[in-house]
């Protein structure tokens, strides 16, 4: 064999080497490629929606686990209230998620073919890890997160609060703290099913999640408290004043009542001295008391003639309209109440005898105010100066007659000596005249620089009574 013969023969050798060590190489590759995918797992591998191709088992768990941190679940409760956003991760224990990667990488490895790796498919791993956890486990997870936050607040029950006017029902308020083992429950449930860190858990709502109040604004307790408020304060109490009829508001019951809430017992009694206070003011603004006084008549047929006297008089029985009033209150009964009279008057017995008719001069001292009737009308009014308090020159009180009527006469006493024009005595020294000396009547003018106990009276009403009035008509001071 020629040296030529010899390099075609080796060439030829070289020519089938190649193609067989390419094809060691390649089995090669491929057995090395395979067995790392028994350490790993395959392309596509998705374990519960996370991405775990070409990861081993500890890696593919701290995967889950990065994933589970950044899911959160929100708890609720059905009232709409949000309690807390809590990370999945909290959930699962240690070794737990490194298991069930564990467990697929296994499973994954027993089912494939050394080829397997060379296919570019879909290899979802489903699984639920937490299918077996426990309603105590998820309530020790939730005790520690919840209980820690800062700004717990229980609920408030609804209340009624007493008012200066009546009452104000006060709403309930719902505060956070939570039922643990309503948000345990909801929250294994919802846990028991997680299939998917990707997706997580939708918000779990847990009916009754947080704590509510005792009593509501609705609750029967509180209604039964308004009720009886109610029923109290609207009384429907009236007092016909004859000219008028005044029905008590609920602002008037109140201010006249001690109204008390014991737990849920309700007290509402009417206090007699507020009430006698109540009386008063109506009586003053709607009754007629002090309007009239009651006089005989001359007349057989009119025994009786009633003429208004200021502040005396006719008066309105204010105890007993007081006790009325009290009384309707306490039987909780709708009333009109028709206030009682005392006929009997301050000058009853100085009176007696008398017959006063239709035409008379009346002075009220308290008013510094004058009315003088004519055959039962009104002829003239004026303010007056009366008997000075200050020098204790009283005018007297008490049922006159004029003495008589005299004009253009010089009235001189101790430490006086005036003229008037007109002048009509009717107590002694004590009467009725013009006095040009005064710009000013009425008021409080009396009280400090009244007279010496006559009737000041300007001179334009002087004339009038002088002219219309004779001796024997009635004066009655008061």
């Amino acid at each position: 064999m020629t040296e030529e013969t010899r390099k075609k023969s080796s060439a030829r050798g070289l020519l089938w080497l190649l193609p067989l060590a390419a094809l060691l190489f390649l089995i090669g590759a491929v057995w090395t490629v395979s067995r790392r995918y028994e350490q790993q797992f395959l392309p596509g591998t998705t374990i519960m929606g996370v991405d775990c191709a070409n990861m081993t088992a500890e890696m593919a768990a701290d995967a889950l686990r990065d994933a589970a941190e950044r899911r959160t679940v929100c708890l609720g409760d059905s009232t709409g209230a949000e309690i807390a956003e809590i990370p999945l991760a909290v959930f699962f224990d240690d070794g737990e998620l490194s298991a069930l990667c564990a467990d697929a990488l296994s499973a994954q490895r027993a089912s494939a073919g050394m080829f397997d790796w060379f296919f570019d498919r879909a290899r979802p791993y489903e699984a639920r890890p937490l299918e077996d956890i426990t309603n105590a486990r998820v309530k020790k997870v939730l005790r520690g997160i919840l209980e820690d936050r800062s700004g717990q607040h229980g609920p408030t029950s609804a209340r009624v609060e007493i008012t200066d006017t009546g009452y104000t029902l006060v709403e309930e308020q719902q505060g956070n703290i939570v039922n643990m083992l309503v948000c345990a429950e909801a929250m294994t449930d919802a846990l028991r099913t997680l299939s998917d860190l990707r997706k997580g858990i939708p918000a779990v709502i847990a009916d009754g999640a947080l704590i509510p109040p005792v009593l509501t604004a609705d609750s029967q307790r509180i209604t039964d408290v308004t009720d009886k408020l109610d029923a109290y304060l609207d009384l429907a109490v009236s007092v016909d004043f004859g000219s008028s009829v005044y029905t008590l508001t609920r602002e008037d019951i109140r201010s006249v009542s001690h109204i008390e809430i014991r737990g849920y017992r309700v007290i509402c009694e009417p206090v007699p001295e507020l009430v006698k206070t109540l009386t008063d003011v109506l009586v003053d603004d709607y009754g007629t008391d002090g309007v009239f006084a009651k006089f005989l008549h001359a007349e057989e047929t009119r025994p009786y003639v009633y003429y208004r006297v200021g502040d005396r008089g006719w008066t309105m029985d204010r105890e007993a309209l007081t006790g009325q009033i009290v009384s309707a209150l306490e039987s909780g009964t709708p009333a009109v109440i028709t206030p009682e009279y005392d006929y009997t008057w301050y000058w009853k017995d100085y009176y007696s005898g008398y017959h006063v008719g239709d035409t008379f001069i009346e002075i009220s001292l308290d008013n510094q105010y004058m009315w003088c009737y004519l055959d039962g009308k009104l002829l003239v009014e004026t303010p007056i100066v009366t008997g000075d308090l200050a020098r204790r020159n009283f005018t007297r009180r008490g049922c006159f007659r004029i003495a008589y009527k005299v004009e253009d006469v010089v009235l001189r006493g101790p430490t006086w000596n005036d003229h008037v024009d007109f002048w009509m005595p009717f107590d002694g020294g004590i009467g009725l005249h013009d006095s040009a000396w005064r710009d000013e009547y009425g008021e409080d003018i009396y009280m400090t620089d009244g007279s010496h106990g006559c009737i000041n009276t300007p001179r334009d009403a002087m004339e009038i009574i002088f002219r219309n009035y004779n001796a024997g008509d009635f004066v009655i001071v008061y």
